[in-house]
This record gives C-alpha cells, sequence and structure tokens, in this order.
C-alpha cells in the first residue's frame, strides 16, 4: 500500500490512547491480509475443528478483514512513510503525523519478534482473535471509532478454538497455549509502550540582544 491506496474512510483517532488501538488493528489487518494470502496460495484453510466451526471462524475473520480495509491502514503505508521520509518534505510532514501510532506498532513488531521466533509454528487466527478479546474485554478499551468490532463474539471464537484443543496432538495444543501466551505478551508491549512529543522547539527567529 502506498499513500494513495489510503482507505477512503479511513478513521484517524486523535487522542494518543485511540492511536494505540489504531496500532493494534493495523497490525491485525496485515496479519489478516498476509493470512489470507497465505491461504489463497495454499488452496485451503486450517481446520479448525468441525467443518462448521471452521466456516464459522472464517467468515468472521474475512468480514473483520474488509472493515479494516476500509477504515485502516497496513504495515506498508507505514514502510512507504519510512523509506521517504528523507526524501521529500511531504513524507517528512506525514511521518511526524503519524509517529505516535508508528511508535505503538513499532512496539508489537519488536514483541512479536523477540517471543516468536523465525520458523516457529502459528496459529494468526488465534492471535487475532486473541488480541482483540484482551484489548477490548479484558482491558476494556474503548472501540467507539470501530463499532464493528463490538460485533464479534469473542468468546464464542475462543471457545471453538478451545474446543478443538481437546482433539489435537500435544504438540498442536501447545501451540494453542503460544497463541494466548503471544497475545498476552504483545498486549502488554502495547500498553507499556509510551510516546511523547517534542513540545520543545527551537524557533528560527532569534530575538537579537
Amino acid at each position: 500500500m502506498n499513500i494513495n491506496q489510503n482507505p477512503k474512510n479511513r478513521i484517524k483517532p486523535k487522542l494518543l490512547r485511540e492511536q494505540k488501538t489504531e496500532a493494534l488493528l493495523v497490525f491485525i489487518r496485515t496479519t489478516l491480509e498476509q493470512t489470507f494470502q497465505e491461504i489463497e496460495n495454499q488452496g485451503s484453510y486450517t481446520q479448525i475443528g468441525s467443518d462448521e466451526d471452521t466456516k464459522y471462524i472464517y467468515d468472521i475473520l474475512k468480514t473483520l478483514n474488509t472493515e479494516l480495509q476500509e477504515c485502516v491502514v497496513n504495515s506498508s503505508y507505514l514502510q512507504s512513510i519510512i523509506s521517504n521520509s528523507d526524501k521529500s518534505a511531504f513524507f517528512k510532514s506525514l511521518a511526524k503525523k503519524e509517529e505516535p501510532m508508528m511508535v505503538y506498532y513499532d512496539a508489537i513488531v519488536k514483541s512479536i519478534a523477540t517471543n516468536l521466533s523465525t520458523g516457529t509454528l502459528w496459529i494468526p487466527e488465534l492471535m487475532v482473535i486473541a488480541l482483540l478479546s484482551q484489548w477490548i474485554l479484558e482491558e476494556e478499551k474503548s472501540v467507539y471509532l470501530y463499532p464493528f468490532l463490538n460485533d464479534i463474539d469473542y468468546l464464542a471464537i475462543l471457545e471453538k478454538f478451545d474446543n478443538a484443543r481437546l482433539d489435537e496432538t500435544a504438540d498442536k495444543k501447545e501451540i494453542v497455549m503460544n497463541m494466548y501466551k503471544l497475545s498476552t505478551k504483545l498486549i502488554d508491549s502495547l500498553k507499556n509502550s509510551t510516546y511523547k512529543a517534542n513540545i520543545h522547539r527551537k524557533s528560527k527567529n532569534r530575538r537579537k540582544k
């Protein structure tokens, strides 16, 4: 995504606490897009319990992905800004505008790099739901800017993942548990990340003595 492919109905929060939610949604949108691209390449979904449960989960994730694409940017938009911020005044200004959200997003990315080694088996579908569940239900973060997030029954989806886990091997059960642990670590990293604006700027026009 370049800046010209920005969502037409992008929601840009003003408050820092709301920009933390935006950063989480940028991460989730990016993860979902990558997941569905892999599914398209492979030609099949990951089976999660029964066929009915699998369809239920993926229908919700598809809808969520569509909703996010309407109002939230993805990581390639941020990468475009970073790669061009030293090349033009426009991108430099845009980078400053997006700086708080980018700081929060970077905290999530660094956390997943630390806690999920390359090549480790994971379940991005479960991680996405676990992240939203913890942020909205456990942390009680407001999502009034994104009302569609309240339409998802997170507990019902997590129950289907848990039921599917009962029929899995010990190794696969461990992967499921690791997703819950990973989502908790990512949420903690987001919660603890801070952004402080530089309010002490030097004036270009200094008074003469």
